[in-house]
């Protein structure tokens, strides 16, 4: 299975760099976008009304739909939708064989007081953690969270119990965590025996008179441990096939994974 880490910063509707960088995929590929891509980033989104943001949202999902059923190709991407008359975080996988999408609600965000997306968004908290969206591309399981989840446990012994053997994470990072993450995803992919793609964003952002820099490094971790590919910091992408055996064989390898098979 071909997938592609597209590292960028905000796009614009229908913006021709996407559009160049899919005619030239080859069919079945799975594209991953990272967080606040096809949304302006949280302390910027918050300034405009729910009308505009959900206009904005509409428009951006069908332009991915189109780019999906013109190549073949498949999206996982970030996306704030409305929910129950409110607005959620929220990620969908479109399938060009499909007009229904699979979405996952975010179900613990960040609580900073720069970055309070728990109080702004009306995402379900839940007490007791629901098992993240899960669809098969490939012959792979694939689940979708969003970055900041990757430091929760029971989310995690989730998607153990499910076998899942590729998690694919959009992030929002920045600031000087960039090792930090280095070490919690190739941590996580070592104790639950799957693949991690984790796909962060770039560019800069305003908040309260600082510069906030979103450093990129996206990559690609495996259930040994080791970082199997990555990018810097400027918009790049990242394509690599995985396949099923190749990462079963190693989870299996290291044994952390064998009694959910």
């Amino acid at each position: 299975m071909r997938i592609e880490l597209y590292q960028q910063d905000t796009l614009s509707i229908n913006d021709s760099r996407l559009a160049l960088f899919c005619h030239k995929l080859p069919k079945d590929a799975l594209v991953v976008l990272p967080e606040y891509t096809l949304n302006p980033f949280f302390t910027a989104l918050c300034k405009q009304s729910q009308d505009e943001i959900l206009a904005h949202s509409t428009a951006q999902i069908i332009s991915l739909e189109a780019l999906a059923q013109k190549h073949h190709i498949h999206f996982v991407a970030p996306i704030i939708t409305k929910v129950k008359n409110t607005l959620c975080k929220q990620l969908v996988y479109i399938n060009p064989e499909s007009t229904k999408h699979i979405y996952y609600t975010q179900q613990r965000l960040i609580a900073y007081e720069y970055w309070n997306e728990a109080a702004y968004f009306g995402n379900p908290q839940p007490k007791t953690i629901k098992t993240p969206s899960i669809f098969t591309l490939g012959g792979c399981k694939i689940a979708m969270l969003f970055g900041f989840e990757i430091h929760f446990d029971e989310i995690w012994c989730k998607l153990k119990a499910q076998g899942v053997d590729i998690v694919i994470m959009p992030c929002a990072n920045t600031f000087d965590s960039a090792s930090r993450w280095r070490e919690l995803c190739k941590v996580r992919s070592l104790l639950n025996g799957c693949a991690i793609l984790r796909v962060n964003r770039i560019g800069t952002c305003e908040v309260c008179d600082e510069q906030w820099e979103f450093y990129g490094d996206s990559l690609i971790t495996m259930p040994d441990g080791t970082i199997l590919d990555h990018l810097g910091d400027a918009q790049e992408r990242l394509s690599i096939t995985l396949t099923r055996t190749q990462i079963t064989h190693i989870a299996q390898e290291w044994g952390f994974r064998k009694i959910f098979e």
